[in-house]
């Protein structure tokens, strides 16, 4: 799908480094919204610079060494401000959006005016996610930087059911954690995922997407403590660590004796060591504690 681009207008000392940067996006095969024609300042300016922002998958906004036109309502607000501010609305609306902002190395050199240094210090101190602030020189460069951070891999969708309990566990551990789900199953709904070496599916995005529809996610481990380490870690992440609305237990059998000490601190994460016949009474402990809001 051809990426849509909002080029903010350039009124000031940036018009050169706006036509070199057009003509590469337009090679580059980008599809442009344009508001340089709009150049009146008033209604028509920014009715098309909202039209034209609501249509697109991006905004670039350059900076130059002047300040430059301003709202005919506001003296303090420049075009380019105008615009920036509104890219930032649609990026507060969506967070695939995306705001790129350069800041030409011949510019950054250059005397400006201070109200335009205050406006690019301004910038500087409060790029968000999803906003990138450069001031690489060559616009190629640039051009290909915005294509690469535009190009996005589609996540796979899995068939993901509602579930009380998810149980992810090592092949390894797999007869020892069917044992668990089996005494498990009669007082809560669990579902499982054993983790395969060298296989092609995408565990991390399926954890992910499963344990948002989990009341609490388990990865048991008994011979596999250098696994599950690592792989809770990299879950924890993914699911948004902290923030995450479903807590993580990491448990393990006290059977296997270097087990003792593999723990995992984090918030929203417990980890427990225990002996292997009270892993699926830990886990309905646990699990309560979460329906009881302790968690």
């Amino acid at each position: 799908m051809t990426p849509s681009v909002f080029l903010a207008g350039s009124f000031d000392q940036s018009i050169d480094f706006r036509n070199n940067l057009l003509s590469i996006l337009q090679r580059a095969g980008m599809n442009i919204l344009d508001c340089q024609k709009s150049t009146d300042p008033g209604n028509d300016f920014t009715q098309t610079v909202a039209g034209a922002i609501q249509q697109a998958n991006c905004s670039i906004h350059i900076l130059s060494r002047d300040f430059g036109q301003t709202l005919p309502t506001d003296p303090n607000t420049s075009l380019a401000k105008y615009q920036l501010n509104e890219a930032r609305k649609k990026l507060n609306a969506n967070p695939d959006f995306k705001i790129f902002i350069w800041y030409p190395t011949e510019v950054l050199a250059a005397d400006k005016e201070p109200a335009q240094e205050a406006f690019i210090n301004e910038i500087r101190n409060s790029i968000a996610k999803n906003m990138m602030f450069t001031n690489i020189a060559s616009p190629i460069q640039l051009v290909d930087d915005i294509r690469s951070m535009l190009t996005s891999v589609e996540k796979v969708k899995f068939d993901i059911k509602e579930a009380e309990v998810f149980l992810i566990c090592n092949q390894l551990d797999e007869g020892e954690a069917g044992n668990v789900i089996d005494m498990l199953s009669d007082i809560v709904d669990v579902e499982k995922l054993t983790i395969v070496q060298d296989s092609d599916m995408d565990y991390s995005e399926f954890c992910s997407q499963q344990i948002g529809k989990s009341k609490l996610a388990v990865v048991y481990f008994k011979e596999t403590s250098e696994w599950a380490l690592p792989f809770v870690q990299q879950v924890w992440k993914q699911v948004g660590g902290a923030s995450s609305h479903t807590p993580i237990l990491l448990i393990g059998d006290d059977n296997t004796e270097t087990n003792m000490n593999k723990k995992f601190k984090a918030p929203k994460v417990i980890s427990l060591i225990v002996a292997g016949e009270l892993i699926p009474l830990e886990i309905k402990v646990q699990y309560d504690k979460v329906l009881e809001g302790k968690i």
